[in-house]
């Protein structure tokens, strides 16, 4: 039996997101949703693409649907930093 840690599968889960996010169409912004915590999503958008050296893979977002409003978004520079966004937003 193999056993994963939980920081081990929020990774696995924003590296599938990420490649998901990356095969949808570039028209107009791209988003993928990874989680339901009642009326929150938790939601990984595209980040355009610049000339800059150090960007952003995507953004992790914490998005109230009662409210709609944006609670909290995360740049995120890698796969780490996404899944420890993701972590956070669970935790809330």
């Amino acid at each position: 039996m193999c056993t994963i840690s939980e920081t081990n599968f929020s990774k696995l889960r924003i590296s599938r997101a990420y490649c998901n996010l990356m095969c949808l169409p570039e028209q107009g912004t791209r988003t993928i949703s990874l989680a339901w915590i009642g009326s929150c999503e938790i939601r990984m958008h595209d980040v355009p693409r610049s000339e800059s050296a150090k960007e952003p893979l995507f953004i992790i977002e914490l998005f109230d649907h009662d409210a709609q409003l944006s609670i909290d978004s995360r740049l995120c520079y890698g796969i780490a930093d996404g899944a420890s966004a993701f972590e956070t937003f669970m935790s809330r």
